[in-house]
């Protein structure tokens, strides 16, 4: 762009031009930008061989140059990033989720790289965290600012009062010091919701008491405008804000699970203090043959069996006027979208409900949609040929075709074969392990039988992979799952069907 306004008298604006019918090798448009630059050139002192040699070289340039650039910058970003997360994963992954912070969908799935990599996230706490995520103890904080419903200045007021004054002690407290005009009661509640107040606490009761504790709050305000005191000083303020039930409701039975576990996924975009799945994980594991971070696009057209709660249900109508939905399906792993067609939606509509735990049935669809962003385009889906209720799904029908591989070294001490049975003790589940013992001059295979099947993937097993490759110091741990292809087209007047064998070091 530069050398075509020096040297030809481009404005910036043909500049541009110039430089985008290069990067895109649009003929026509360079011809015509071509004479305009070599008249330029020529009307500014330079001959009309030098010119166009020169206009030669910025097309030939553009062909190549653009791209080892972008691919070279790319290389030396992708370098610096996976040093930091190799070698710093805490202060890596919190700069990543305050990075991502807004964008909840995100944030959740950087939580969930935390936990596969036994990173504990806490929750937000007034009394711990700050404005963003934050790296203490071996630990990441969820930041207060990141919460859904909470301005940034409620959050800086807190924060600085806190510093200033120390932790707060009881609700009342909390509200007495920082500005009620900025936390208000829609703060109040997405506060306590979210968890960010349990260490003043039970949640339940908190939640009950907000408009009482608001309303002592604003009357201890308005004395100390008026130079009031309580009265004869029989209650000291000092000591009513620092009592943590001043101001409560009378001892109420906490917050139900399911309450707090949506309060949690609403504010703060997952489920963090625990997750509606932990409790039938182990059932889950042995109703489905794949996670939802397992689906990728060379999966196409395989046939899958995913499970997991209803996150959300986009309801459209086809061009015929038929009614079908894409669903956002969560597991412990990931969230993946499933397309559910007009026939299977109009037989399980009922089940498409949100926080509905279901169990899927389908082909693995990597193709972009129409009105897919790039991101979007990159990520493998499932068509539903099948939608179960979870207590509908039983698995002794069908055979699970996924087994654990262990290469391990001959030179194994008794102590590390001690610690694997451990490990794999840890892991119950319904998969088979089969034993390789490396040897020089050949390798034993050993099925070890009933007694250690295992969890192969999920959270259970991507713990258990990493603890064992660890005790080894080397890759041992393989998955193999065997996929059928789902048969779509006819051969010979049947229908085709492949299978594919995966096998990975991991989850």
């Amino acid at each position: 762009m530069h050398i075509a306004s020096q040297l030809a008298g481009f404005t910036l604006g043909e500049a541009d031009v110039l430089r985008a019918a290069m990067g895109k090798k649009k003929k026509e448009e360079m011809a015509k930008m071509r004479a305009k630059f070599i008249a330029g050139a020529v009307e500014r002192g330079v001959t009309q061989a030098k010119a166009t040699e020169i206009f030669d070289l910025m097309a030939f340039f553009a062909g190549y140059g653009f791209n080892k650039s972008h691919s070279a910058a790319y290389a030396v970003i992708s370098y610096q990033t996976a040093y930091l997360k190799a070698n710093y994963p805490l202060e890596y992954l919190a700069a990543l989720l305050n990075n991502e912070a807004g964008n909840y969908d995100k944030v959740a799935a950087a939580v969930l790289d935390c936990h596969a990599r036994d990173i504990e996230v806490l929750p937000p706490d007034v009394n711990s965290s700050e404005a963003g995520f934050s790296v203490k103890d071996g630990k990441i904080r969820y930041g207060l600012a990141v919460i859904k419903n909470v301005g940034v200045r409620a959050i800086e007021l807190l924060l600085a009062e806190r510093r200033a004054h120390g932790p707060f002690k009881s609700l009342l407290d909390l509200t007495v010091r920082v500005d009620p005009r900025e936390l208000n009661k829609r703060v109040l509640e997405s506060l306590i919701r979210s968890g960010a107040t349990d260490s003043l606490g039970e949640r339940g009761r908190l939640f009950a008491s907000i408009d009482r504790v608001s309303d002592r709050a604003a009357q201890i305000i308005s004395e100390r405008e008026s130079g009031q005191t309580n009265l004869f000083g029989m209650l000291p303020e000092a000591d009513e804000m620092d009592d943590p039930s001043a101001g409560l409701v009378s001892p109420m039975p906490p917050m139900p699970d399911d309450e707090r576990l949506k309060g949690e996924k609403e504010l703060l975009g997952l489920y963090l203090s625990d997750h509606p799945l932990r409790r039938i994980e182990q059932e889950l594991h042995a109703k489905v043959d794949t996670y939802a971070n397992q689906v990728t696009p060379d999966m196409e057209d395989y046939e899958v069996r995913i499970g997991g709660v209803i996150k959300a249900v986009r309801p459209v109508v086809t061009k015929s006027g038929k009614a079908m939905a894409f669903v956002q399906l969560e597991d412990l792993t990931a969230t993946i979208e499933v397309i559910v067609f007009p026939r299977v939606f109009e037989e399980r509509r009922q089940l498409l409900l949100s926080d509905t735990v279901v169990i899927v049935r389908g082909k693995v669809d990597a193709r972009a949609s129409a009105g897919d962003d790039e991101e979007r385009a990159e990520q493998a889906k499932v068509i539903a040929d099948e939608i179960l209720a979870f207590d509908d799904a039983g698995h002794e029908s069908w055979v699970r075709n996924q087994v654990v591989h262990l290469d391990v070294p001959a030179d194994a001490t008794a102590e590390q074969m001690a610690t694997l049975q451990e490990i794999l003790g840890r892991c119950a589940g319904p998969d088979r392990v089969v034993l390789h013992l490396l040897r020089a001059d050949q390798v034993v295979d050993m099925d070890l039988g009933e007694k250690f099947r295992v969890q192969g993937g999920g959270l259970a097993g991507d713990r258990a992979q990493r603890e064992i490759d660890a005790l080894f110091s080397r890759p041992v741990w393989r998955l193999e799952t065997i996929r059928r292809r789902a048969p779509e087209r006819q051969v010979n007047g049947g229908r085709q069907a492949r299978t594919l064998v995966g096998s990975s070091a991991g989850a």
